[in-house]
């Protein structure tokens, strides 16, 4: 599937057009190393993110986890191939995705992944993640990168 930030919804879900944005933004930034704060502000200061088994919860954390999810990565490509609320008007949504990483050592790795994202509006009338859990593959990576 060719690469896009532009994910599929159900037709019937009628997603906020800001929400849309909010997901693109997201994984957008996320592709861009080097911008640990610009990622981090994407999420509330308390916010819980888990990548695979590694669990961060608050600004710091989250930008620690940040910064080694670059460490054997040179470049990544999100495509967000479909985005699933759980109502009509609900802030949690379901994800699947995959991503096209460059690994440090040359090689290459393209790993599907899903996500449990759970929203939040916030008093500057931006969108962040209160609760982001990533579901991938981390041996598919591990076994590129020796």
């Amino acid at each position: 599937m060719a690469h896009s930030y532009n994910a599929q919804y159900p037709a019937e879900s009628n997603v906020p057009p800001e929400i849309v944005h909010f997901f693109q933004d997201f994984y957008r930034n996320s592709d861009i190393p080097g911008e640990h704060d610009q990622y981090v502000h994407q999420f509330t200061k308390d916010a819980t993110f888990i990548l695979a088994s590694t669990k961060s919860v608050g600004s710091q954390e989250i930008k620690t986890t940040r910064i080694g999810m670059w460490s054997a990565v040179s470049s990544r490509r999100h495509t967000i191939h479909k985005i699933f609320p759980f109502s009509a008007q609900s802030n949690e949504f379901m994800l699947y995705g995959s991503v096209a990483m460059e690994l440090r050592n040359g090689s290459n790795a393209d790993v599907d992944w899903a996500a449990r994202a759970e929203i939040e509006k916030g008093d500057d009338g931006k969108w962040r993640m209160k609760f982001y859990q990533v579901y991938l593959d981390t041996g598919a990576i591990a076994a590129q990168s020796k």
